[in-house]
């Protein structure tokens, strides 16, 4: 059995405590950049992007205990040439994007800002990823400001659209992980939780220099306003992202089982009372 962690800078709060040792825990512990859900098995517990937790449905369940919301402020931006609403219709360039932010831009580029894809470019040689007027930035480049067009963050704009914050990351648990008892592998993710939010200082140092992020400012105000545990209105978010996220994408049409939603003889375990 493995704790598998999403390695980003959304996850950074949690997955640095764990890679640079400051979390003493007995378990298995692999940090990877870019983990999807094929490299998860039902042996393991994953913190991973919510658009590939979609993947895992058949295999694994959902924890609360432990997630990444972020509130209002993220680093998934959409940036356009002229204001949004002058764009009907273009090419939308994904590039180096992460599954979350490629879920929440199918969710909101139409209902939300009234524009229509032709398609989507994910890499250089796509066709008009050169001319795309949409471009969606993850990570450090998405908390950068541009000096000309327009920057839009869609943590930001997913709250005002929905009224809820936006999941980024969600944890589940194997199957098998369950029923042999995965308590100790969820106790170091909420220590490294504890632990992140204690240093987030040093998290910010180690983040800022690894990713080349210039805007400390936004940094400091994306960690300091996480969250790292579900909520019911963060549920609820999660489910809405998902109907409206997913279509004509790789992803799933649902997500894994809530653990509290087990009957209570499924791995010894009694439900969550939330």
């Amino acid at each position: 059995m493995t704790l598998l962690i999403d390695d980003n800078l959304t996850t950074s709060l949690i997955a640095l405590p764990l890679a640079e040792g400051w979390v003493e825990t007995d378990v298995a512990v692999s940090v990877r950049e870019g983990l999807r859900a094929a490299d998860v098995t039902s042996e393991d517990v994953a913190l991973l992007s919510v658009a590939e937790a979609t993947l895992l449905a058949e295999t694994h369940i959902l924890i609360s205990e432990v997630a990444v919301v972020l509130d209002g402020i993220g680093p998934i931006a959409m940036r356009t040439p002229v204001r949004p609403d002058g764009v009907e219709e273009t090419v939308v360039r994904l590039l180096d994007v992460g599954p979350t932010a490629e879920m929440v831009v199918r969710g909101m580029l139409r209902p939300y800002f009234g524009i229509t894809a032709t398609s989507f470019a994910t890499s250089e040689d796509s066709p008009g990823a050169a001319s795309a007027q949409v471009v969606i930035l993850d990570g450090a480049a998405g908390l950068a400001q541009p000096e000309t067009g327009y920057h839009e963050d869609l943590a930001k704009h997913w709250f005002v659209f929905t009224g809820q914050a936006l999941v980024s990351h969600v944890t589940v648990v194997g199957l098998h992980a369950q029923v042999r008892g995965a308590d100790a592998e969820i106790a170091a993710l909420q220590a490294a939780v504890d632990t992140g939010q204690e240093r987030r200082k040093d998290v910010r140092g180690i983040v800022a220099g690894r990713w080349d992020i210039d805007d400390r400012d936004a940094l400091a105000e994306m960690t300091n306003r996480q969250r790292f545990a579900l909520t019911s209105a963060d549920r609820n978010s999660l489910a809405n992202l998902v109907a409206k996220g997913t279509w004509g994408s790789r992803f799933g049409k649902r997500l894994p089982v809530y653990r509290d939603a087990l009957s209570a003889d499924v791995g010894g375990q009694e439900p969550d009372n939330e």
